[in-house]
């Protein structure tokens, strides 16, 4: 018996010991570890033993912490996440070009200060040279930091800026090197940067680095620069940004590598139309058009992405720029070869579309993109080769082959392409042909003829405009395409037996008559009148821009007169008219219709307003250049830039008050892109043709503005 209770007091320390180390495993494990689901007892005559199955005696357990509290959500974004962007523009980026633009000003008055104290400018560049290696070379060496991210950026983007600054001093300022050595020693910190950028795969590097060889050529500028070799200059400098873009994933380089050669040529062709060497640059154009030509196309085929929107506009300014280069060099050296230029580009970009038909899925755009380019391409085509009324002619056949052809093709650009071919048309029949026959025989006379032409191309497009489908618009229903087509014919059949007297009287019975479609619009809601206003509206326009433009001419030298007074009334017709019809229709095709012509109204009052203020001042000008009081002529031309700069900026000022009162996003939008083109206007611009005390008046002007917007646009938000 009693070799029996030894063993049970063995087997109960035994027990004992497992449980405590099951216990201990558990106390290890923590409050987090998940427990198994425990099953449901089963019922038991009693209790069990308590020598065989009690616990050790342990001290208890700390309760398991609490969950910590959630953390609270965020605020719920605006639908469709517009806002949030909006908001990201107008408070925050504001403030900091507002910032930008006031150090600008603060840096040109020191400037100035500095120039009349001279502080050891050998020194002074010798410490900025050491200051910029010793910044690149800090930012190198912290780029590993995973802490200190924007801080290695930083010290490397700020040790790019003052090398470029301080080797720019020491060229421009101080005479210390050669316009040659400058060059080379820009150049290898481009470089450098560019070395930098990949080493820390900071793409922010790169971009500084790609507006630093930017800036080299525009820094080193001498009176009549070299061509030939600041062209091949870029094409060297593209090719470079561009292989690091394509190797590092950084499509924005291709994007910015565009805009800052296109700023960089720009002045060249404008100063020097005519090319020493026309056939040479003819060639690096080509060389840069189709390298930017290229390259997406082939990161699209390799990769297989899609496209984003600001690579599809791309495809689409890089082709204008091209072309406007290519036209300014041929006007003057060959005229003959423009036509036969533009129909080369519409094939290229004709094959391009084929070809992006066959090899990406339907809902993509990048065929329709280049499609439309081609379509452009043969539209400029028919100007450059053709004169006269057979221009009309032309574009009338044009659109009524693309409409015909539209039902056989599933995209929407063939049709669209064919309506503007027949609005061309249309508008030179309003605004241009008659101008051939300035003694109009009733009747029997070319213009009349080809008027009536068009009104039959226009009818005849509406009839093939009947076998089209839901899949070939994108806005209209096949049955509100074909009435737009007859409608427009309707109304030039009225205007062909409309003759324009002289004086400003036409224009004024335009606006009236404006007003009165408009008004029925509003009162009928018929179809017909939504089509028909905005056609009569771009008659308006046509007849106070561009036929009644001499007589605004003529009156420039008051800065309120007759033609002025009556541009802005049209702009008011305009806005009224469009309020008209949003309130007719407040959804649907009225009120983009309605949208639109707000939008027009906008852009052409403020077209006007600058137009007038730069007509105004250019006749003091002329008049001080007539007398050879040079020094008042320059004055002249810097009051004009500084003046429009405040102009614009104070006209999107006053849009964007107007976006907030009538709850307008797109005003909003609208007024904050007026920024943006007021701020490069200043910084491209101002920056480079006026001078110093102008350009301090200019950018603080800018950067009070700004921040004055960004602070009511924040409280405008909050509220």
């Amino acid at each position: 018996m009693a070799s029996l209770e030894e063993r049970i007091a063995e087997l109960e320390a035994q027990v004992r010991g497992l449980l405590h180390r099951v216990w201990t495993l558990e106390e290890a494990a923590g409050p987090d570890r998940e427990a198994p689901v425990a099953a449901p007892p089963k019922p038991t005559l009693g209790p069990p033993p308590a020598g065989v199955f009690a616990r050790p005696q342990a001290p208890a357990a700390a309760p398991p912490p609490s969950p910590p509290e959630p953390p609270p959500a965020p605020p719920a974004a605006p639908p469709g996440g517009t806002l949030d962007l909006e908001q990201r523009i107008g408070a925050r980026w504001t403030t900091w070009v507002g910032i930008i633009a006031i150090l600008f000003a603060v840096s040109f008055f020191l400037r100035w200060a500095f120039e009349n104290n001279l502080i050891g400018p050998e020194v002074r560049v010798i410490m900025g040279l050491l200051a910029g290696v010793v910044l690149l070379v800090g930012g190198l060496l912290l780029h590993r930091r995973e802490d200190l991210p924007y801080l290695s950026e930083g010290l490397a983007g700020g040790g790019l800026g003052v090398l470029y600054l301080s080797l720019y001093a020491a060229y421009a300022l101080y005479h210390f090197v050669g316009v040659v050595s400058a060059f080379a020693a820009m150049f290898a910190v481009t470089v450098a940067g560019a070395a930098v950028a990949v080493a820390t795969s900071r793409q922010i590097i790169a971009v500084l680095t790609l507006i630093g060889g930017l800036l080299t050529p525009v820094l080193l500028a001498q009176e009549r620069p070299n061509e030939r070799a600041l062209l091949g200059y870029l094409l060297v400098l593209d090719l470079l940004v561009l292989s690091i873009a394509f190797f590092k994933s950084w499509p924005a380089l291709n994007r910015l590598a565009w805009a800052g050669s296109a700023i960089v040529f720009l002045p060249i062709v404008l100063d020097y139309p005519a090319a020493p060497h026309p056939p040479t640059r003819l060639v690096l154009l080509s060389a840069l058009f189709l390298l930017f030509l290229a390259v997406p196309l082939v990161r699209e085929w390799t990769e297989r992405r899609r496209w984003v929107e600001i690579d599809l506009a791309l495809v689409v300014v890089n082709a204008a720029g091209y072309f406007w280069a290519v036209y300014v060099t041929l006007e003057r050296w060959w005229p003959a070869a423009e036509a036969p230029y533009a129909l080369a580009l519409a094939v290229l970009y004709a094959i391009l579309a084929a070809v992006y038909g066959e090899r990406v899925a339907g809902d993509d755009p990048t065929g329709d993109i280049h499609l439309g380019v081609a379509i452009v391409f043969l539209t400029l085509a028919i100007p450059l080769g053709l004169d006269g009324p057979w221009i009309t002619l032309a574009w009338a056949a044009q659109g009524v082959v693309l409409l015909m052809v539209g039902p056989r093709v599933t995209t929407p650009v063939a049709v669209w392409g064919g309506l503007a071919a027949l609005l061309l048309a249309a508008f030179r029949v309003l605004a241009v042909d008659p101008y051939w026959h300035p003694a109009l025989v009733p009747v029997w006379n070319l213009s009349f003829l080809v008027h009536l032409l068009v009104v039959v191309a226009l009818g005849w497009a509406g009839v093939a405009a009947g076998a089209l489908g839901r899949r070939h618009l994108w806005v209209l229903t096949p049955e509100g395409f074909q009435s737009l087509l007859w409608v427009l014919a309707s109304v030039l059949l009225g205007v062909l037996f409309w003759r324009e007297p002289t004086g400003l009287w036409p224009a004024r019975l335009l606006i009236a008559e404006v007003l009165a479609l408009g008004a029925l619009a509003w009162l009928s809601r018929g179809p017909a009148f939504f089509v028909a206003t905005p056609l009569l509206a771009a008659v308006l326009l046509a007849r106070v821009l561009i036929y009644d433009d001499h007589l605004a001419r003529a009156a420039a030298a008051s800065l309120v007169n007759g033609p002025l007074v009556t541009r802005i009334a049209a702009c008011a017709a305009l806005a009224v008219v469009a309020g008209w019809l949003r309130r007719a229709a407040p959804t649907g095709e009225a009120a983009k219709v309605g949208q639109a012509l707000s939008a027009a109204a906008g852009a052409v009052l403020l077209y006007v307003l600058s137009l007038g203020w730069v007509r105004y001042e250019d006749v003091g000008a002329d008049a001080a250049r007539a007398a050879r009081r040079w020094d008042l002529a320059r004055e002249i031309e810097w009051r004009t830039q500084v003046g429009l700069s405040v102009l614009w900026t104070l006209y999107a000022a006053a849009a964007m008050a107007w976006g907030f009162i009538r709850s307008a996003p797109t005003v909003r939008y609208a007024a904050l892109g007026l920024f943006g083109l007021t701020i490069a206007k200043v910084f491209v611009v101002d920056l480079s043709t006026i001078s110093t005390l102008y350009r301090i008046v200019s950018f603080l002007i800018l950067g009070l503005v700004l921040l004055a917007v960004s602070f009511l646009y924040q409280r405008l938000r909050a509220a």
